[in-house]
């Protein structure tokens, strides 16, 4: 995370606050959008979220709209699959989804929420295009979105909280670090044969 990126968060909580009491319900719905079509970075809009509503409420928001997001886009990929869908999973990550054992889908889609390697949309496609049962995915993800957005959220509170600008940048350089570490080291690992 960057200058610019705070100034996004400030900009983000400007234009949520500028919706008064329907805020809460403007940042929900931008959350169930960003988890369909991720045009706008989630850790920004966690954020933003946290600044302006407090952690409590701000997580909340984040969560549950990221969970409500995803559902939905496990339903509209469910009710849509596609062999495009398949065939560009299958093509991007040399992994065929209709093989996914679903015996083990409840801990794979937790540990993918939890670790940044798989993108959000990819998981919501490969469970709904591979049969993970709803319910199965319904809780595997909301028990795995909840590191992220623990996080984030209160990231966003801290950020503009701190009196020791060094040690918070500090601080998100080494998570920056870890992040694009995992990110190497996943896609390194799901290419490798």
């Amino acid at each position: 995370m960057d200058f610019q990126s705070l100034d996004s968060i400030t900009a983000i909580s400007a234009f949520l606050k500028s919706y008064g009491l329907l805020a809460p319900i403007v940042a929900s719905a931008l959350f169930i959008v960003q988890a369909i079509f991720p045009v706008f970075p989630y850790v920004i809009l966690a954020a933003a979220g946290g600044l302006l509503f407090g952690f409590k409420l701000g997580f909340f928001l984040a969560w549950s709209g990221a969970l409500a997001g995803a559902c939905l886009a496990y339903w509209i990929c469910r009710l849509a699959g596609s062999e495009w869908v398949i065939n560009t999973i299958q093509s991007r990550f040399s992994y065929d989804i209709r093989e996914i054992d679903t015996r083990l889908a409840f801990w794979s889609i937790v540990i993918a929420r939890v670790l940044p390697v798989v993108p959000t949309p990819i998981i919501n496609a490969a469970a709904a295009l591979a049969g993970v049962p709803f319910w199965t995915f319904f809780f595997s993800s909301a028990i795995g979105k909840l590191p992220t957005a623990l996080l984030y959220t209160g990231l966003g509170l801290c950020l503009f909280q701190v009196k020791d600008i060094r040690l918070t940048l500090l601080v998100l350089g080494l998570i920056l670090l870890l992040l694009v570490a995992g990110r190497y080291l996943g896609k390194k690992r799901l290419l490798s044969p």
